[in-house]
């Protein structure tokens, strides 16, 4: 055997050594290695050798054997430089280890190594002819670097000119061929033994660029003339070479129009795919409309962003606000035309619009496992099965995401035999290390193995005494070996000099907890220059400069910024969020404390990542979900290898203690790193007839519930009366009222079934309404039939579910076909809509010829009285005001004493979100008739709506949010330069060229990012 027992050890033990270089372990430390990993080279060139002749030569049997070992010659090589142990080799292992990378079809390892060759190995006088173009060609196919003539032999220069030729045109293969030919038996006539070594490997690497190439397999994939993709393929902005996730999809037939679900790893070329399949599309002229549907506004923007640098002027690039509001007109007239949104706008869109489907032809669903999301599965679930009944042979729809387990179900579900899975397990995101703290100071490795640890850094922790401050007399220590943020803390500031950072807190507040304990560390004179000195201090400070104006400099986030830290989570202000992200893949920041909001979709370059804990609330993350966070580590291209470091070290110290529990804790953890453990992706609408959980002992029956449902759905309260009748007869039986804890999770799980039935109501109002003769009953059980709850239920429960949808149905049947319409626009359920109905027409709101201060405190009322507000009611209309004023957090806090983190979710999610969508409920309820007065109603009421949702004072600065950046504090100072109020959408780009010096130096002092994006905005 080429690589036995043996040889793993050794690739075992060079990888520790590695390990121990990029920890920093002094060599007196390092553990006693039973075997010499360096002998591992002479095998590892052997296989590298024989692969690559065996490609050459197309010999089967040979490539067959050797396969399975090139990734460990890859990974050889790439610790051997990392080990530091044989720096004068470091340019031919880089070159060695590029190569098998690449030839393992690892393209963004080969890139990593490659970048790093061409950094460190600038002197090639060294170096021979074939080493020289095979680093060469490299650095063009995977870093867009020149491909400079090798003039040294005329064999060399010769088939250079052919590559560089067949690359710039498409034509000449049989040039290639030959010159491959000749310019091997040249060198073999030599005797060159290093020159031998070389070109094997360099034509090796050739034929597989070649059969590889995008001039090769784009118009073959597509069924398209090359002809018809060499105007882009000539172009810069084309990759001279698919990766495996795009040949992925060509392969199953997706950029020739097949409906498909794409299940691919985090981080292996997404966003490439998406940009082929619209090519394609757009290409072909099978239509000239394609939308793209992503979950987040965050997401969206860097979707657009990434697509309009690879399209250019050559597609009109339109992403819809997020706001529920009527601003999505679009000209499909135009040649290709490309629309980015949120499910919930795409929602709001054709509830309003349903001939808006008409003109798409592509649908592409981005994060698409969202089907048991408590907040917008149900309401997502329907907008697909709505899709769904549009697609006929013309018309495409895709879905992309990286955690679908029982992705080959929903296939069947959705496209039945029409549609294809696109799914290779051999398709694998950049290798992570996974390692466990210890109160001993070590890290325990694991790689697939979870009984069998690769290695462990010894004594990687030094504990330092803390100064002390004022009067303590007690001696302080740093990190707390029991302390898995402290940990993570230490660990951070020793590693992030290796690359980007990232310290998970299970939420927002114990970002702010680590915060403060770094604050607290630099002012005992603990030394964190490991995380300042990799930071660029210029920009951290223009971050802290913005994070003060939101928060204030006494703020922890302000001081954290001159120190180098940034916070990442949702409720942070978007556009401290997006300088944070510009930041961190420029490189000029290299730590975040973040939460999972970091798992849904941003692309940040991070290295590691330290988890201080597996909860989210008071419940176990999902295994899919840490998938999703995990996948966020070493982005293909970046890195080789990223790093998971698991900072609580009760985990592994108590991992077999059966008695407490530790044995448990430890195999949910490592499930956690299973991707064949997640969880499947299920349905929120299946829920109704499934069980609640309320404890381990506890649990009501799934019928019950959907039978009390069936039952009483038409009757007002209906779920609040099933909730007080299930806390009665509990304490019939048990004779003891239901304990607090579990009434609270009975409760929520009762609103979370609301919200979704209230979701089914709404959706039916929206199919009835656009056809005035459809049976209520009959929509409702096809309704039902077609989602994928019904799919994946069982016999019972399907029985449930059509008696569900047919209550509904009943209840829908006593609202008339006038009414229906409006309530389907307002995404509300009957009886909300009935509450808003009752209130316009008991205060005479439409009639008044209302100011926007009183319209603003009428609605401030009804919303207070119509929605819970948990914090600081007594000071809510204040700080809306204040908002809509443009004031600062730190400005509110000083003006009401309420905790900025209190006024940060009231801004962000009450005001911003909950009461801009009520405000946007009332517009659709009220009956827009052609009517001067309630024309000019509805439009202060659009204001005020975009207004709340932005946080700024002004339609100028409504228009920069949406169109240039979400900053609202920047937005409202750009629009006060302007100096004029009103300027839309569609002309803001003119004013703000009208003002670009201005508004450049106004931005001078601040991050980065928006001076960069002003530029490109006003390109």
């Amino acid at each position: 055997m080429i690589f036995g027992t043996k040889s793993n050890y050794m690739l075992k033990y060079q990888k520790a050594k590695a390990k121990l270089v990029e920890y920093d372990i002094p060599q007196k430390d390092y553990p006693k290695f039973p075997l010499d990993s360096n002998e591992l080279s002479y095998p590892v060139i052997y296989i590298i050798s024989r692969y690559a002749e065996s490609i050459i030569e197309d010999d089967t049997p040979g490539q067959e054997e050797f396969a399975p070992y090139i990734v460990k010659a890859s990974q050889y090589f790439d610790a051997a430089v990392g080990a530091k142990d044989r720096t004068p080799y470091d340019a031919d292992f880089l070159l060695s280890g590029s190569a098998a990378y690449f030839l393992s079809n690892d393209f963004g390892s080969s890139k990593v190594l490659c970048a790093t060759l061409f950094e460190r190995a600038k002197d090639i006088s060294t170096m021979g002819v074939s080493q020289i173009i095979l680093r060469n060609l490299l650095g063009y196919l995977l870093l867009d670097r020149a491909f400079p003539m090798v003039s040294d032999t005329s064999g060399g220069e010769k088939l250079c000119r052919a590559l560089s030729f067949y690359y710039i045109s498409g034509d000449g293969l049989p040039k290639i061929q030959q010159s491959m030919r000749e310019y091997r038996e040249a060198i073999y006539r030599s005797n060159d033994s290093m020159e031998i070594y070389y070109v094997d490997i360099l034509l090796a690497v050739i034929t597989i660029a070649l059969s590889k190439a995008s001039w090769k397999l784009l118009p073959q994939y597509s069924k398209l003339e090359p002809k018809e993709w060499a105007e882009y393929l000539k172009s810069s902005k084309a990759p001279k070479m698919l990766w495996p996730a795009q040949q992925l999809i060509g392969e199953k037939d997706v950029l020739n129009g097949a409906n498909a679900i794409v299940q691919l790893p985090t981080g292996v070329g997404k966003t490439k795919s998406i940009e082929l399949i619209i090519r394609s599309s757009f290409t072909s002229n099978r239509t000239t409309t394609a939308i793209i549907v992503a979950p987040l506004r965050a997401l969206c923007n860097e979707i657009a962003s990434d697509l309009a640098a690879a399209f250019g002027e050559s597609v009109l690039i339109n992403q819809f606000s997020d706001i529920l509001e009527n601003d999505f007109f679009v000209d499909v007239t135009q040649k290709s035309t490309l629309l980015i949104c949120t499910p919930e706008k795409f929602n709001y869109i054709i509830h309003h619009q349903m001939e808006f489907l008409d003109g798409i032809g592509l649908y592409i669903f981005d994060e698409s496992h969202m089907f048991d999301d408590e907040n917008r599965g149900t309401a997502y679930e329907l907008l697909i099965s709505e899709i769904r009944k549009h697609i006929n042979v013309k018309k495409q729809i895709v879905l992309l995401s990286a955690v679908l387990s029982n992705a080959e179900q929903i296939r069947q579900w959705l496209f039945n035999e029409n549609g294809v899975l696109a799914s290779d397990p051999s398709i694998k995101t950049t290798p992570k290390s996974i390692g466990f703290t210890s109160q001993t100071r070590d890290i325990h490795y694991y790689s697939e193995d979870s009984e069998q640890e690769d290695f462990y850094v010894p004594r990687s922790i030094e504990i330092d005494s803390l100064k002390k401050l004022g009067k303590e007399r007690k001696k302080r220590y740093f990190p707390e070996l029991a302390d898995a943020k402290d940990i993570a803390i230490y660990y951070a500031n020793k590693l992030c000099r290796n690359g980007g950072a990232a310290i998970f807190a299970n939420q927002a507040r114990s970002v702010q907890t680590i915060i403060r304990r770094i604050i607290e560390l630099d002012s005992r004179g603990y030394d964190l220059s490991g995380i300042r000195k990799c930071s660029n201090t210029l920009e951290m400070n223009r971050i802290a400069k913005l994070v003060a104006d939101h928060y204030g400099y006494e703020h922890p986030y302000a001081k954290a910024c001159l120190m180098g830290v940034a916070p990442h989570y949702s409720s942070l202000p978007n556009g401290v969020r997006l300088a944070v992200e510009y930041s961190f893949r420029k490189k000029d920041l290299h730590l975040v404390i973040c939460t999972s909001t970091l798992a849904q979709g941003v692309n940040i370059p991070i290295k590691y990542l330290f988890m201080t804990s597996f909860m989210l609330n008071q419940n176990s993350m999902k295994v899919r979900n840490f998938q999703n966070l995990m996948g966020r580590t070493a982005r293909s291209g970046m890195y080789t290898e990223g790093s998971v470091i698991v900072t609580d070290p009760k985990l592994f110290d108590n991992k077999s203690d059966r008695i407490k529990g530790g044995f448990y804790k430890w195999e949910d953890c490592i499930k956690m790193f299973d991707s064949h453990a997640a969880e499947p992706c299920k349905s929120s609408i299946l829920w109704l007839v499934q069980n609640i959980k309320i404890n381990y002992k506890l649990h009501i029956e799934g019928a019950y519930i959907a039978n009390y449902i069936i039952n009483n759905y038409s009757q007002p309260n209906c779920f609040k009366s099933c909730f007080e009748g299930l806390l009665q007869t509990y304490e019939e039986k048990t004779h003891t009222p239901l304990n607090e804890n579990s009434a609270v999770t009975l409760n929520f799980a009762l609103a979370v079934r609301q919200h979704v039935v209230e979701a089914i109501e709404n959706h039916l109002c929206f199919v009835l309404s656009n056809d005035e003769n459809a049976d209520a009953q009959i929509v409702a059980s096809e309704t039902c039939k077609g989602t994928f709850a019904y799919f994946i239920a069982n016999d019972a429960e399907k029985e449930l579910l059509i008696k569900i949808f047919n209550a509904i149905a009943q209840k829908v049947k006593t609202v008339n076909r006038e009414e229906i319409k409006r309530y389907s626009e307002t995404m509300l359920g009957i009886n909300d809509s009935l509450v808003i109905e009752t209130w316009l027409a008991e205060n005479h709101f439409v009639e008044q010829s209302l100011t926007d201060s009183e319209i603003l405190e009428m609605l401030l009322s009804f919303f207070m009285d119509t929605h819970p507000i948990r914090k600081a009611k007594e000071y809510f209309q204040m700080i809306c005001r204040m908002w809509l004023n443009g004031d600062s957090f730190v400005d509110m806090k000083k003006e009401t004493g309420v905790q900025i983190s209190d006024i940060e979710d009231i801004c962000n999610k009450l005001i911003s979100y909950e009461f801009s969508f009520f405000i946007g409920n009332i517009i659709d309820v009220i009956d827009a008739a052609d009517d001067e007065g309630i024309a000019i109603l509805i439009s202060k009421l659009l204001l005020l709506q975009r207004k709340l949702k932005y946080g700024v004072c002004s339609e100028t600065a409504i228009s920069i949010c949406e169109k240039v950046f979400n900053d609202r504090l920047l937005a409202n100072s750009i629009a006060s330069q302007i100096g004029v109020e009103s300027i839309d959408t569609n002309h803001i780009i003119e004013a703000l060229k009208t003002c670009k010096n201005s508004i450049l130096k106004f931005l001078s002092v601040y991050p980065t990012y928006f001076s960069a994006r002003i530029n490109w905005m006003c390109r």
